[in-house]
């Protein structure tokens, strides 16, 4: 796009997909990206950790997007926009935080919705845990440019050039015709974009009944507000052993050891269907052309086979049932990345108002499962040398269950949030699944 149709340094549109994740926050699912991170601290440091991780953020928040408030567009002929701003209130955004309990608090701060009227991320601190919870809005990144924020933040990067001044907004009426030329010099691609979508829905048409229908279980229904938390920690080498044994990739065994953790734990409580779970998961189609950071993922709704007793039998329906999905993601890639209309952020805004609660059930998927990358190095912040890097993630309305996993140097490091309205002891998902790696390791 010629920069002519820019409206002003510092300040980007939020593509629709990026929009959607602020729309379809609720109070029972706020939208954002999470990881608890464990540092080596020694116990005489501890007091002033929070201080030296504002000064470390502080020094390296220029390099990210996370400088930056939203903006909504005059009467939403545009998209809204992030605009960069100098700097942030360092105390508001890096919070010291108290208390013996760091999984309940990490829990509990989880679901405190950000304010995008500030820099769109919070760190919250536990010095005596040698612990922080740092939370960015999905709106800014997705999990793949959450990890590339984790590294600039971290003591790997360098100390940025500050900010002399805020990013200046155009006036409504320069907006306006800046936008108006946008859109008219956007209009052949839209339209090329329209037709390849008619293409991808027809070529989709194949595809139709290939998926297992999500079933209803007691644990079905609205999301609460309130969640539980555990982390679980893998070594990686024998986790990558076991699913090379097994004629696997990692990402197979993890879905596998978490079909055969929810098997046992719906027999325990006597809620197992006679139809596979399904799960909501995604799939990253980020390219070069793309950059690091806004979200660029394309939904997958494999089945976990938990209707199947025999744990290789499961394994190999898991394998068949993600190819089947990956086969569909060319074409719902093609849905997706779509150029925004005139009006278009004011038309969302009106189809999501109201949105604060849970809501009803939304299908498909009974859960989410997620394994994005992480670091393969060491990392530090502060000169503090990461020991964990475990994701802390987010439950959409009316499932009852994430478990996601990210590489962290040796460990295949792990988050495991439930509803504890639906799920009392989180502990118990993670001690399953501890069990479920042991049992395919020993079958591989």
């Amino acid at each position: 796009m010629s920069e002519t149709l820019q409206l002003a340094p510092g300040v980007r549109r939020l593509r629709v997909d990026d929009h959607f994740m602020i729309l379809t926050e609720t109070d029972a699912s706020p939208m954002h990206v999470g990881a608890l991170i464990l540092l080596d601290v020694p116990t005489d440091d501890r007091a002033g950790l929070a201080i030296k991780l504002r000064r470390q953020l502080a020094q390296r928040l220029p390099a990210t997007p996370l400088l930056a408030r939203l903006v909504e567009a005059p009467d939403g002929y545009d998209s809204d926009v992030w605009a960069d701003v100098a700097g942030a209130d360092m105390d508001w955004h890096v919070v010291e935080e108290q208390g013996d309990d760091l999984l309940g608090a990490v829990a509990a701060r989880n679901m405190e919705r950000l304010d995008l009227s500030r820099p769109p991320f919070r760190l919250h601190v536990w010095p005596r845990h040698g612990a922080f919870l740092l939370k960015v809005h999905h709106s800014v990144v997705d999990g793949i440019g959450f990890q590339e924020v984790m590294r600039l933040l971290s003591d790997e990067a360098r100390p940025a050039a500050p900010r002399d001044v805020d990013a200046a907004l155009p006036d409504q009426s320069t907006w306006r015709a800046l936008s108006e030329a946008r859109f008219a010099a956007e209009e052949p691609a839209r339209q090329a974009q329209s037709a390849a979508r008619k293409a991808a829905l027809a070529a989709l048409e194949a595809f139709k009944g290939q998926r297992a229908e999500t079933p209803v279980l007691k644990l079905s229904g609205p999301t609460s507000p309130r969640r539980s938390f555990v982390p679980l920690s893998l070594p990686l080498a024998p986790f990558k052993q076991a699913a090379k044994a097994l004629d696997a990739t990692v990402n197979d065994l993890f879905m596998a050891c978490a079909s055969w953790t929810l098997r046992d734990y719906l027999l325990e409580i006597d809620d197992l269907p006679d139809a596979p779970l399904v799960v909501n998961s995604a799939r990253s189609y980020r390219r070069a052309e793309h950059g690091m950071f806004g979200n660029r993922i394309v939904a997958l709704h494999p089945h976990l086979a938990t209707h199947l007793s025999d744990p290789l039998d499961r394994l190999r329906a898991i394998q068949a049932s993600m190819a089947a999905e990956m086969r569909r993601t060319p074409h719902d890639e093609a849905l997706l990345d779509a150029l925004d209309k005139p009006f278009g952020a004011r038309d969302r805004r009106e189809a999501f108002a109201g949105r604060t609660s849970g809501g009803g059930r939304v299908l498909p998927g009974n859960l989410t499962l997620s394994n994005v990358p992480g670091p393969a190095g060491s990392r530090s912040y502060a000169g503090y040398r990461q020991l964990h890097n475990y994701p802390v993630p987010i439950i959409g309305s009316a499932r009852f269950l994430n478990i996601t996993s990210r590489r962290s140097g040796d460990n295949l490091d792990m988050g495991v949030i439930a509803d504890p309205e639906k799920i009392a002891d989180v502990g118990r998902i993670a001690d399953l699944f501890r069990a479920a790696f042991a049992g395919y390791a020993a079958l591989g």
